[in-house]
This record gives C-alpha cells, structure tokens and sequence, in this order.
C-alpha cells in the first residue's frame, strides 16, 4: 500500500507524525511525505535549508517531498497567516506535480493548521485518491481564542473553509473524543469519524 502523508511539520522538526512514518514503514508500506522547509518552533529554516531546498531528501526509507514555506518568524499573526498560506499554496502546486506518482490513501497530519489539508483535495481531486484526517486541533473554535478573532464575517469563512475540508474527507481521525460533538455540529456523520489518540511514550527501557 502506497500512503502519501500531508503535513506542514515533518523531520527534523519533531511531531509525532515521524514516528508514525516510520511505524508504517516498519510494517512494509510505501510511504512518501509532502511537507515545508523545517522551521518550527525557532521561527527560521533549520541549518542546511533554505528558500530554494532541499526539496528532495528521503529518512529512514521515507520520501520527503518538501514545498516552499515562508516561516514562521516570531510567531505574530501575520507572520503565522503567512506561513499557513505558504504551505497552503505551494503545498498544493507540488501536490500537482506529486499527482503523477500513484497513491492508495493520503494521510493528514493536523496539529495545525487545518488548511494543511488543502493540498490533499488537490491530490483527491485530480487522481480520486481517499483521505484520511487526523484532526489534534480543533478550527475555528482554537484559533478563534488563540487569534482572537472577532469579525463573524471572517469566522464565518474560516468555518466554511473548515466544512469544505471535513466534507472531502473521507475519514476523519479525532485524538480526543470530545472532538466529535464539535465535527459533527459541522455537518459531519458520525460514522466518519474515528478515535485515534496520540500514544505515550515508553518510560521504561528494556533491558
């Protein structure tokens, strides 16, 4: 099985989603990643990369595919808006030129942003390849307190955004069951939805 796995955070930046890749290719899948430059949490692309890459690199066995990002600085609004449409826009080119390789399922990876998702519908669209979305940050409702937002007319867009995403999705993972309500207050049947919590770590070493 060839899965393609979208996130806006990959090695070396450290997600759990590294360890997932990894777990899958242990069990003999074909996994290939599409991600941005690492950048996260300094603000500032990682030794050895910049603007212009590398876009092609592979760890442990996994294809890294990498777009252009504009970082994320500081972290201020902009700044962030920037670097979530960055990835947004090009992740989405790259997925284009992505589309003539074959894949069985796309796997999102959402701690957020949820437009990370975007780049998979490209993907869905061109070649009608299922996806599979882990939601671990619930939007609009955290970045309506993280950001502060107070315009309904741009809430109103980002849920919009939010619906469009959960509805071209075909599986919807969710860390925390009390995730469910928000989702299926959205439109979403609750049968698409399924409970995959992040796991903890070994605090023992084997001997």
């Amino acid at each position: 099985m060839r899965i393609l796995i979208v996130s806006q955070y990959f090695w070396p930046e450290n997600f759990r989603i590294n360890d997932l890749a990894v777990g899958l290719i242990d069990k003999g899948y074909d996994v290939s990643v599409l991600t941005g430059l690492p950048n996260y949490p300094e603000g500032k692309f990682y030794n050895t990369y910049n603007v212009f890459g590398p876009k092609y690199e592979i760890y442990k066995k996994i294809k890294i595919y990498r777009s252009f990002i504009i970082p994320r600085g500081s972290g201020g609004k902009i700044q962030l808006f920037l670097n979530y449409l960055s990835f947004a826009v090009f992740g989405s080119l790259r997925m284009m030129f992505l589309s003539k390789n074959k894949y069985d399922l796309v796997f999102v990876h959402e701690p957020s942003p949820i437009t990370v998702g975007l780049p998979a519908i490209v993907l869905k669209k061109i070649k009608k390849v299922p996806i599979a979305f882990w939601v671990m940050d619930l939007w609009p409702e955290s970045v309506e307190i993280a950001g502060g937002i107070k315009s309904k007319f741009i809430f109103d867009k980002i849920l919009s955004l939010v619906k469009y995403i959960y509805d071209n999705s075909d599986k919807i993972l969710v860390t925390s069951k009390a995730f469910i309500p928000s989702i299926t207050e959205k439109g979403i049947d609750e049968d698409k939805i399924l409970y995959l919590p992040q796991w903890a770590e070994s605090v023992f070493k084997s001997r």
